[in-house]
């Protein structure tokens, strides 16, 4: 896998924005009898270096739930303020304030995801990435993985308590295409057979933006 450069390296703008789908799991109570499901959302993100910016939120289909349009004022996004780090030890930091490191390589995967899923790393960025994950025992690569959008990549994971944490990465730009949670063993008396995975996200756009459409 190599780091190259990506075509939004050079777009410059306040903001950077990602678009996302992701199928999460939904239960729903009625009554005395539960129901577990997986639904769908859509998500536009735009995020600035001040920890401001503005998330529209789509549920599918969407007569079930109108769309959600937030702004947050410098402060209110989650994560470290400012972009994210070139600098492998920097970056460890980073990954510190949303998953503690000493929790394993499980909290590294999970906190790349708070960081790459709200960024738009450039090619420094993303070679750290490369350079904290090839540095963190545990982590296991899968080759080639194709993601839900027929896109292959490197799969790149960590398991603890038969959930593992799975990164799907760009070959040649190392980008995040996606990211997977899927508990590998059914649980007690359960009847499903075979993995189920709980959380995806599949990342369609990383570039950078002048605006959040309503700036």
């Amino acid at each position: 896998m190599t780091v190259g450069p990506s075509g939004c390296d050079s777009i410059p703008g306040r903001f950077a924005y990602v678009h996302l789908l992701q199928w999460a799991t939904d239960t729903t109570i009625a009554g005395n009898s539960t129901t577990t499901g997986i639904v769908l959302f859509e998500e536009q993100r735009w995020r600035a270096d001040d920890a401001s910016g503005r998330v529209i939120r789509s549920r599918y289909p969407t007569d079930q739930q109108p769309a959600d349009d937030s702004t947050y004022y410098p402060g209110e996004l989650d994560g470290p303020i400012g972009p994210i780090a070139a600098d492998p030890a920097a970056l460890t930091a980073h990954i510190d304030s949303t998953q503690p490191r000493f929790l394993g390589p499980t909290a590294v995967i999970r906190g790349l995801v708070s960081l790459l899923g709200w960024r738009t790393p450039n090619q420094a960025d993303r070679t750290a990435v490369i350079t904290v994950l090839r540095d963190t025992p545990g982590i296991a690569y899968h080759g080639s993985v194709t993601d839900r959008a027929g896109r292959t990549g490197v799969g790149v994971s960590a398991t603890s308590d038969a959930i593992r944490f799975l990164l799907i990465l760009n070959p040649a730009t190392g980008e995040l295409l996606a990211y997977e949670r899927a508990a590998l063993t059914p649980p007690p008396g359960s009847d499903r057979i075979g993995p189920l995975v709980d959380d995806y996200h599949l990342f369609l756009v990383h570039t950078r933006a002048a605006g959040s459409g309503n700036s």
